[in-house]
């Protein structure tokens, strides 16, 4: 299973989760609607490329993972008896 189909609404959510206590924190404050909504959509901004360059470098991490155990599966196992030919 992919990254992007298993955190497939993660960016969603993050986004949602920021606005939402940004909208929680402007009502608590009183701020006016017009100040609200600039704040509500810097941070919306914000966190939306915060959240997709979490995934991506998630993606790069398990990617690179699954290339080390590809890599371990295909190395040959190494003969012992060369080792003590070199060393003698």
């Amino acid at each position: 299973m992919e990254t992007k189909d298993k955190y497939k609404n993660a960016r969603a959510f993050i986004v949602l989760l920021a606005a939402l206590i940004t909208w929680l924190l402007n009502m608590k404050y009183e701020r006016s609607l017009v100040r609200s909504l600039i704040i509500l959509l810097i941070v919306i901004i914000v966190f939306y490329v915060i959240a997709t360059i979490a995934l991506k470098l998630i993606d790069k991490i398990r990617n690179m993972e699954e290339v080390k155990e590809v890599d371990m599966e295909e190395a040959p196992p190494e003969e012992e008896g060369t080792d003590a030919q070199n060393h003698v």
